[in-house]
């Protein structure tokens, strides 16, 4: 885990603005504030054009800020040029010198740095045992495969030390298997080295699984910050709700609360018990967010039992979804995890009654 929490911020990005000059004007960023730790995992994530590449151009120095301010380690470091920040990138291009060899590929930013042959070599094979690449020393990038080309250009990253490595959707052109491979190999050279990685994707499975916490962005802005489980089991707006995941969401309306219990309505005919919201009084409008993993299809009607009919199954492997009607034509996905032989525990046409435990019912912000 990363360094005490209130120690100084590895990365402090206050009120960062950054607008393209035109007609009109680009506004990439707004008003971006976050604090990434020391030794800590740190994603930035959304979908294209949300503006956390331009984030990471700017930590790197390729990027100039329009307005705020951006602290490494304490230092003001927004006007400083990228060979003077004590960062590197990995981008989605490996961009590895071809007539060079793994071991020139690896030397070559530290020989700009004017080290020793003796520390320049013994650094070199620290980095590829981290990355196991040893064994591909002498060999040219053409001789690589993807993956090992990733894990190359990882190791010149990190051959000069940085105190950040900046890493643009590094695994995007890998295939699935490979990317997999690659997110525990990345987590686990980060936890060996110390150093802070912050993390570009737009792919939620890598920023989960990688992940110490997780910035979700959207149109220049950051939605929310936290760790991949709160990010995931309580997303505080619709978009990380739904961006992170699948999600049932509805618009409802409020009705009478119970103790620590509030009676929400879909429609006319669908009522959802959910927890009572504090700021939410009878009759007041709300966004509800239910995960289709957290419901449950039974067999018998219950106390807090929904009725639904199947409309659709879709297997999915692991896992089998069903999209179910529900009332006057209210729609709801439920997935279930799969019995060992595959078979689907409702058939399409099928009468199914639907359980939700009310903790799994979460009120989303406006």
């Amino acid at each position: 885990m990363f360094r005490d929490q209130n120690s100084l911020a590895a990365i402090d990005v206050v009120d960062l603005r950054k607008e393209y000059p035109g007609t009109p004007s680009v506004v990439a960023l707004k008003s971006a504030s976050l604090k990434i730790h020391d030794n800590e995992f740190f994603t930035l994530l959304g979908p294209s054009g949300c503006g956390k590449t331009t984030l990471l151009r700017i930590i790197a120095g390729f990027e100039g800020l329009t307005e705020g301010e951006l602290k490494l380690f304490g230092e003001s470091i927004g006007a400083l040029p990228p060979d003077k920040r004590p960062v590197n990138t990995v981008f989605q291009h490996y961009s590895l010198f071809p007539h060079m060899t793994v071991r020139e590929n690896v030397a070559f930013g530290l020989r700009r740095k004017g080290i020793s042959e003796n520390e320049i070599s013994s650094t070199v094979n620290e980095m590829l045992a981290l990355v196991e690449m040893s064994q591909m020393a002498d060999r040219k990038p053409t001789q690589l495969s993807g993956g090992q080309q990733q894990r190359v250009a990882l190791a010149r990253a990190l051959a000069p030390k940085p105190k950040v490595l900046l890493l643009d959707e590094p695994l995007s052109a890998l295939d699935l298997k490979l990317r997999q491979t690659m997110r525990l190999e990345l987590k686990k050279i980060q936890r060996e080295t110390g150093i802070t990685f912050v993390f570009v994707t737009h792919d939620q499975e890598e920023a989960l699984s990688m992940s110490d916490r997780i910035a979700v962005m959207s149109a220049g802005e950051i939605q929310q910050i936290g760790t991949p489980a709160e990010i995931y089991e309580m997303p505080t707006t619709r978009f990380a709700a739904e961006f992170v995941g699948d999600a049932n969401i509805y618009e409802v309306a409020t009705g009478t609360r119970k103790g620590e219990f509030t009676h929400y309505k879909i429609d006319n005919d669908i009522e959802l018990i959910g927890p009572a919201h504090a700021d939410l009084t009878e009759n007041k409008q709300a966004a509800l967010f239910i995960r289709p993993e957290k419901i449950s299809l039974i067999e018998k009607p219950t106390d807090r039992s929904i009725p639904g009919v199947v409309r659709e199954v879709i297997y999915l492997g692991d896992t089998t979804d069903y999209q179910i009607t529900m009332g006057s034509g209210t729609s709801i996905l439920v997935r279930a995890e799969n019995h060992h032989d595959g078979a689907p525990i409702a058939e399409v046409g099928e009468k199914v009654f639907l359980d939700i435990d009310p903790r799994a019912i979460r009120i989303l912000e406006a």
